[in-house]
């Protein structure tokens, strides 16, 4: 929590290991800090949400960086980052489910800080939703842009001089087919939320338009994103596919299989399950799931920065901490909570106290980095701190492992738990209300939920109402 506290104050641009100030708050970093940090000051997190969705565009592009002190973009970096836009749908219905605040939305935004173009916040994010569907490529999947998430998969750029930066060089779209599918993955998600936000706000036209999109998204990469035991990474600038059992290097990537595993692209067919046996099969090591498999062991033009890292480093085959919890996520998504578990030990700080002299970081914080396993000393952590690691694995241990989960009316109880655990009790303060939960494990399942007692009386569903403010409440709930 306190590490999640300095990742919201700072973002990234604080930190020795990322040159000082010069890089400014990410408007991807930042929303997705907001959800360790939203329930501790919520009323921090809604001016940080309005700061972040000011520095957005008209078509719903944003600058992918903004200063702290004057909340303006980062001309050095621009924009094109296609999957930023997304990220404000997390902030936002993260800050409203934890709050119940509908307020937010309808304040006024302005667009690139200027106040005579200002629109309501709802209005921001329809336009972020939009966006991926006006940068669709030949497969109707998302266009990458400069680069999604990892930041170093630089499909567009083509850089002949190793001097300059993926980020600010020139980013060659016209005519590019380079897609994402971590982007269509995340679409899916964050699509799914906009439709139930605009539900939650009596707007049924907008959701069932998002859920279109939504459907069409998730047959598009069952289509053209499936490589037979689990998802494509992308389509490079020439339509080839990128994380393919056709490549010979950089077969498998984490990102594009656990944002589609998050989605549930094809569960009932079994390709979620299929995922994420070939993750554990490829990625996993035991200090953490590498970033892709096998290494790049040479500069390809045609990927940028990622192939110019040693192998085992950074996002050539590194353990970067922060995709880790989407695997945890998917796992549960199919009921796997003592693989969920398992994950969530090896990169938590907590139990690393055993190798504490080869981490090397410090050993009460997570670390951006954690060396791979074709690194030359596996299991080495670096880049300790400013991690967007912090408030993922918060998030997915609080609200996907043991399951406590707020929702726009109330409290989902939806536990995914090691079958070996007995029971486990929360208190978790809520909108001003206290619940006393208790989770009772007595046939050692890890998901699924028996019964639900709220105050001594069976409830229907596993959703806990709201209820006075300054009242207490116990809950117990019974897995099998």
């Amino acid at each position: 929590q306190y590490q999640c506290m300095i990742t919201f104050n700072m973002s990234r641009s604080a930190s020795y290991f990322e040159s000082g100030i010069g890089r400014g708050m990410g408007f991807r970093d930042s929303n997705q800090d907001l959800i360790g940090f939203v329930h501790q000051a919520p009323e921090r997190a809604r001016q940080r949400i309005l700061d972040i969705a000011a520095t957005q565009f008209h078509d719903g592009s944003c600058y992918h960086q903004y200063q702290p002190l004057t909340k303006r973009g980062n001309d050095a970096i621009g924009s094109g980052f296609n999957d930023d836009p997304l990220w404000l749908i997390l902030g936002t219905s993260a800050y409203i489910k934890e709050t119940g605040d509908y307020s937010i939305l309808y304040e006024m935004v302005p667009f690139d800080n200027d106040e005579s173009i200002a629109k309501p916040l709802i209005d921001h994010l329809r336009l972020s939703f939009n966006h991926v569907l006006y940068n669709l490529g030949p497969h109707k999947l998302p266009l990458i842009g400069r680069a999604d998430w990892n930041d170093c998969l630089n499909l567009n750029c083509f850089s002949k001089d190793p001097n300059e930066s993926f980020q600010t060089t020139e980013n060659n779209t016209l005519g590019s087919k380079a897609e994402s599918l971590m982007i269509a993955g995340l679409f899916i998600v964050y699509g799914t939320e906009y439709a139930n936000l605009c539900n939650a706000i009596n707007l049924p036209d907008e959701s069932e338009r998002a859920m279109m999109h939504v459907s069409n998204m998730e047959k598009a990469v069952k289509k053209h994103g499936w490589d037979g035991d689990w998802f494509l990474r992308a389509y490079d600038f020439y339509g080839n596919k990128i994380g393919s059992r056709e490549n010979e290097e950089g077969k498998i990537f984490i990102e594009s299989n656990g944002w589609c595993s998050m989605a549930g692209v094809g569960k009932e067919e079994g390709m979620v399950h299929k995922a994420l046996d070939s993750v554990k099969e490829h990625l996993d090591t035991e200090y953490g799931i590498v970033l892709n498999n096998p290494t790049y062991s040479k500069y390809y033009i045609e990927l940028g920065e990622i192939s110019t890292y040693p192998p085992g480093y950074k996002e050539n085959g590194g353990i970067f901490c922060h995709n880790n919890p989407w695997i945890m996520i998917g796992e549960t998504t199919i009921g796997r909570g003592d693989e969920a578990f398992e994950y969530y030990q090896k990169i938590c700080p907590s139990y690393l106290e055993d190798i504490s002299e080869l981490h090397r970081t410090e050993p009460y914080v997570y670390s951006q980095m954690i060396a791979g396993k074709d690194a030359a000393k596996p299991g080495e952590a670096k880049n300790s701190w400013l991690t967007g690691t912090a408030a993922w694995n918060y998030y997915t241990i609080t609200q996907y492992i043991l399951g406590i989960r707020p929702d726009y009316n109330g409290l989902i109880i939806d536990p995914c738990i090691p079958k070996a655990w007995d029971g486990y009790k929360i208190q978790r303060d809520f909108r001003g209300v206290n619940y006393q939960i208790e989770i009772l494990n007595p046939n050692h399942v890890s998901k699924g939920i028996k019964e639900i007692i709220l105050d001594g009386k069976a409830l229907e569903g596993n959703i806990i109402p709201i209820f006075e403010k300054g009242s207490t409440h116990e809950v117990k709930v019974v897995l099998g």
